[in-house]
């Protein structure tokens, strides 16, 4: 069973392109030219994560979660 974390959608600033990463990650897991891109592919990790939760953080440090599938 995978263990269950959270993951964040996170802006980089100084390409202005978006990741994916985990807490507890060295690395991120993903880097995305959009933020619509990137909340998709956190979707998607998520679902291989059961489902974790997955939280947006806007250019303006603003902070949402992202509602679960239904």
């Amino acid at each position: 069973m995978v263990e269950l974390m959270e993951l964040h959608v996170l802006p980089h600033e100084r390409s202005g392109s978006w990741l994916v990463e985990a807490p507890d990650g060295d690395a991120p897991l993903s880097w995305h030219a959009t933020a619509g891109e990137a909340e998709g592919a956190a979707r998607r990790h998520a679902e291989d994560r059961g489902d974790c939760p997955i939280f947006v953080h806007d250019r303006y440090r603003r902070v949402r979660a992202v509602p679960p599938r239904a």
